[in-house]
């Protein structure tokens, strides 16, 4: 990343990313309030909404339809190109290794997000299975080839889709 683009970087994220991020976060309670998994996201650029995505994995029994992949495929779709150069992916939450690779295959310059993954994990729980150790590897592998690319921002409210969908789970 050369300087030009990280001046960038820190320009956008000072002046529009409490927006978006505030929008993708209303995706994921709109989603957990529809009794999926709580996470949303918008790929944005030039200061325009490109696309939105929410996650349908429950509903699509489908372990990769993640929000930010939604957003991308949507972005992409709907601007018939497999790239989107100068783009942002905007999240409600720490994209995973699957996102943060999406994004990198359609040549998104920057990954934002409101919710540290050690909230979702909280209420979701940590990831199951025989190779869940290796996700963890896997994002952090990603975040050393690249560590300016994906950027938290803490934001108000980030806590509410996961609250939302605790509640529309039934769980106290």
């Amino acid at each position: 990343m050369n300087d030009d683009d990280h001046d960038h970087r820190l320009h956008w994220s000072a002046r529009g990313a409490t927006a978006f991020l505030g929008r993708a976060l209303e995706l994921a309670v709109e989603n957990a309030a529809a009794g999926q998994l709580p996470f949303g996201a918008l790929v944005v650029r030039d200061g325009q909404v490109l696309a939105t995505g929410v996650n349908t994995s429950l509903r699509d029994h489908d372990p990769t339809a993640h929000a930010e992949v939604a957003a991308i495929r949507n972005a992409c779709r709907d601007l018939q190109t497999l790239a989107l150069p100068g783009a942002t992916l905007v999240s409600s939450c720490e994209p995973c290794a699957l996102c943060h690779a999406a994004a990198a295959s359609a040549g998104i310059l920057r990954v934002v997000y409101a919710a540290p993954k050690e909230l979702a994990f909280a209420v979701l729980g940590a990831p199951q299975g025989p190779h869940a150790a290796l996700l963890p590897e896997m994002q952090q592998a990603l975040r050393t080839l690249v560590p300016e690319q994906v950027v938290h921002i803490p934001t108000e409210g980030a806590r509410r889709p996961f609250d939302r969908f605790t509640t529309s789970m039934g769980r106290p």
